[in-house]
């Protein structure tokens, strides 16, 4: 699939940035052809495995309160055919609005994961006399795509225990991102791009960061179709009654066959010169070799 934005690697040495842009109102969610189906896989994960896919605290109550009002009233401006059809299909309670929320069983976050194709995550400032001061905590989430973490393990944390595994973070850019969460304003809400490789295009993934053996179908013939650049959208927004922080996260994914010979080059170019702690984190032993060949091969 072709990506509307250009592709996060320049075949330089790696480096963390937050890579940030500003992000305009009427792109905030996207609805696209695959609606359908990822919002139908949503609702079958969040039946059948809720405490995997949807977790919260009792303090982010009155911020998904506030994400579900936000989210409807999106739906409704920009997206009127598919807010209609949410309602018809009953998924909110008869008569409901955004201006005028009645009562349900269903948490308002899991409501409203249940209506978008991303992945919905509120992030509380820690009280200024906890240890963790200073820091923005996970306090509730939808999330049924993630891309190898689980959110059972990472609820209620600060962002530098949740990043944790990552080489690097707490020591190269946890500060920033923290200085960056405290100063988002809700008049300028902001959007960036991670990405990782993957073997299986499967969108629910708790699970997997550091193998360390090679995938044993994986070949130079297959490599093009068998392996998928996974790009996460990720957008931040502060939301103006509770200033929590709502931080999306759209995936999107295509094969490596898709790639153009430019794309194909930087990619390999970076893969390259990954550090080896950053290549052990990114499983990087399972198709690190075959995928260097592939792209060369392409290039």
């Amino acid at each position: 699939m072709p990506f509307p934005f250009p592709l996060p690697f320049d075949g330089k040495p790696h480096r963390w940035t937050m890579g940030l842009r500003p992000l305009a109102p009427a792109d905030w969610l996207w609805l696209d052809d695959r609606y359908d189906a990822e919002v139908t896989l949503r609702r079958k994960l969040l039946d059948q495995r809720r405490d995997e896919v949807f977790q919260a605290c009792p303090e982010a109550q009155v911020a998904s309160t506030e994400v579900l009002e936000l989210v409807l009233a999106f739906l409704e401006k920009y997206h009127t055919e598919r807010f209609q059809q949410i309602q018809g299909g009953k998924i909110l309670v008869p008569g409901q609005t955004p201006s005028g929320m009645t009562s349900t069983s269903m948490h308002p976050l899991e409501l409203a994961g249940r209506m978008v194709q991303e992945d919905l995550c509120v992030m509380q400032a820690v009280p200024e006399d906890d240890k963790d001061a200073g820091e923005y905590r996970l306090t509730a989430a939808a999330l049924c795509f993630p891309t190898r973490w689980n959110l059972r393990e990472k609820i209620g944390h600060p962002m530098s225990e949740i990043h944790e595994p990552v080489p690097g973070y707490r020591e190269q850019i946890n500060a920033p991102v923290n200085q960056f969460m405290h100063r988002l304003t809700t008049e300028k809400s902001m959007w960036r791009v991670n990405w990782s490789l993957n073997e299986d295009p499967t969108l629910f993934q708790p699970g997997g960061h550091g193998r360390l053996e090679a995938t044993p179908h994986l070949t130079l013939e297959n490599a093009g179709v068998e392996v998928f650049l996974r790009l996460e959208r990720q957008t931040l927004r502060r939301l103006p009654k509770t200033s929590a922080i709502l931080f999306t996260i759209r995936i999107l994914q295509c094969p490596l066959e898709e790639l153009n010979a430019s794309e194909a080059n930087k990619l390999a170019q970076t893969l390259r010169r990954w550090p080896k702690d950053l290549q052990t984190y990114k499983s990087f032993a399972a198709y690190g070799s075959v995928v260097l060949n592939y792209l060369e091969k392409r290039v």
